[in-house]
């Protein structure tokens, strides 16, 4: 690619944009509401210490890999794989993986509007059971505490009631009632849709827009929102976090103590190692194009290898002090209910929509509280929204540059559009079983398998001295060789034992206690494939495509992992590192 065109293409004002930006994309709502319950699983503090390692073996390596030829070329994962054609299909298949991923996360966003709409009421609608979506069995806490059963109500009250289909005769909390029977009206199976929930879809509609005029222009605007964006959070995680300190300090402690207190024997356990390095992996964002996305619009001699080894230590700390946010919220919420703090931790929207909604109702001015908890998990998911539709503009722009280029904005309004329509799906009354089947297969089978043939490919097709020759391009000098030995062996095979483990370890998809027919399941594998199918198709198109016919296959599969004409440096090198980079090309 030409200066004039990479120019035309676009990059970030200055550093603090990126990384604003890659902070915005890798702390999303996995800090707020996977990290802290997998970590109090797997140990507590102790899990900590796999789950560093993992970041130094995997995280690092395949983060500082997925930049450094984003970067080198100025281009996109739809694109960037001309440095080795025969693996182009990686590409298409994370532009699909984060097609699908923007769709069900769009939905998010619209749930969180929804509760900070609903924060604004005099009293907020989760705290009583006097409401029209109110059963026989909600309870307030407290209620009948001389029982001698109380005890196991309240419990039943903090759990998160996800079985919703299987257990209505157990008591509930108003907040459970409001998050299953307002939010989200659910229904008793993915067999019955229902209605579409016309509030969720006005939300769903402002989630939207909001992630359009953040990107209308595409980096001149993202780039200045994103120095909002991914600090507001950390300002509100401290507050949040100051206030349940004081608010009630032996809650708070019992709290922080249950996550941070390390269990050393479990130390011992592999699935303890396996799940650190899924969420290692899912944290960090590698397989699903949105680093490269962002580092494409890096200046060519931007220091990549100081942003790889500090990005992901900023993730790690981030989500250690979510979970610190978590838990004291969570102790708080166990002390004044009298039972153990390990009765009511819970992982995914259980956390976000009914265990911190009833915390901060509990808080002095529960509405300031409230406004300001589901603004920043609004936020939080906002971050990533925009880096996935910029995916997916990025695919685009890279593959048509003429024909889109000056279509930019009309372009991610038509992005925002379509990820809006294939989320009404998943905002109907059974519209929470189909966002956790694309969920559970998107995440479990397909990003361990594209970031572990992206690493091999481009480690052993294209080539450890290859990407060592563009990184002293770029940053003037060449990093360590440990590097090398990491991309050829350690990562592979860490991210293949983790890929295997995960297949092992495979149960299907279940929503609460509520399983789903065979049918669904089967849908979920279609999901799964839909991402890794063009890898294939890359595979045997590029090798038919490649050289003349009557060359043999070994002939032509050597000239498809070799980089195209297209394949330059995003700005002129020297001409001494030029002469020095044709010697391996």
């Amino acid at each position: 690619m030409s200066n004039d065109e990479g120019v035309q293409r676009g990059n970030w004002k200055n550093w603090w944009e990126f990384l604003f930006s890659v902070v915005g994309s890798l702390v999303g709502l996995g800090n707020i509401w996977r990290f802290p319950y997998i970590c109090y699983k797997n140990g507590g503090g102790a899990f900590l210490i796999p789950y560093f390692i993992i970041m130094f073996l995997c995280g690092m390596p395949l983060m500082l890999l997925e930049m450094s030829f984003a970067q080198y070329s100025n281009l996109g994962p739809g694109k960037v794989w001309v440095c080795c054609p025969l693996f182009k299909g990686i590409g298409h298949g994370m532009i699909v993986l984060t097609g699908i991923i923007s769709t069900y996360y769009n939905v998010i966003l619209a749930w969180a509007l929804y509760y900070l709409g609903m924060s604004f009421y005099p009293q907020l609608p989760w705290t009583s059971c006097n409401n029209d979506w109110n059963t026989v069995h909600c309870m307030l806490r407290g209620m009948n505490t001389s029982s001698p059963n109380s005890s196991l109500l309240v419990e039943n009250h903090l759990k998160n009631a996800t079985n919703v289909a299987n257990h209505t005769d157990m008591p509930r909390t108003p907040a459970e009632e409001f998050w299953e029977r307002n939010v989200l009206d659910v229904s008793d199976g993915i067999d019955n849709p229902g209605g579409i929930r016309w509030q969720l879809l006005l939300c769903l509609l402002a989630s939207s827009l909001v992630v359009f005029f953040c990107l209308f222009k595409g980096i001149k605007t993202s780039g200045k929102v994103v120095y909002v964006a991914a600090t507001v959070p950390y300002l509100f995680l401290l507050t949040l976090f100051i206030r349940g300190l004081t608010f009630n300090i032996d809650g708070a402690v019992k709290g922080l103590g249950v996550f941070l207190i390390p269990r050393w024997e479990d130390l011992l356990k592999f699935s303890v190692w396996c799940d650190a390095a899924v969420q290692m992996i899912f944290s960090a964002g590698i397989g699903i194009g949105g680093i490269s996305t962002l580092a494409s619009y890096s200046s060519f001699n931007n220091n990549i290898f100081r942003d790889a080894m500090i990005l992901p230590i900023l993730d790690v700390l981030t989500s250690v002090f979510a979970g610190c946010v978590v838990f004291v919220t969570l102790g708080v919420m166990a002390h004044e209910a009298g039972v153990p703090v390990d009765k009511v931790v819970d992982s995914g929207p259980g956390i976000s929509f009914i265990a911190y909604p009833e915390a901060v109702s509990k808080l002095p001015f529960p509405q300031i509280w409230a406004v300001l908890f589901f603004f920043m998990l609004f936020i939080v998911g906002l971050d990533s929204q925009m880096v996935h539709i910029q995916t997916l503009t990025a695919a685009l722009l890279d593959n048509f540059p003429k024909a889109l280029n000056k279509w930019n904005t009309v372009l991610t309004g038509v992005l925002c559009l379509v990820s809006f329509l294939l989320g009404i799906p998943c905002i109907t009354q059974g519209g929470v079983y189909v966002l956790t089947l694309i969920d559970w297969y998107c995440t479990s089978v397909s990003v361990m398998l594209l970031a572990l043939i992206e690493v091999t490919s481009l480690a052993w097709c294209y080539g450890v001295d290859r990407i060592y020759k563009d990184l002293e391009m770029m940053i003037g000098y060449r990093p360590n060789p440990v590097w090398k030995i990491m991309w050829l062996c350690i990562s592979p095979l860490v991210v293949l034992l983790i890929w295997i483990v995960s297949l092992v370890r495979y149960s299907p998809v279940t929503y609460g206690e509520y399983k789903y027919p065979t049918y669904a399941v089967g849908i979920g594998w279609l999901i799964a494939i839909s991402s890794l199918v063009s890898i294939p198709v890359g595979i045997i198109s590029t090798l038919l495509n490649t050289g003349d016919n009557s060359e043999p296959l070994l002939q032509r599969f050597r000239h498809s992992i070799r980089p195209t004409q297209k394949w330059k440096p995003s700005r002129q090198p020297s001409l001494e590192n030029l002469e020095m980079r044709k010697t391996l090309i």
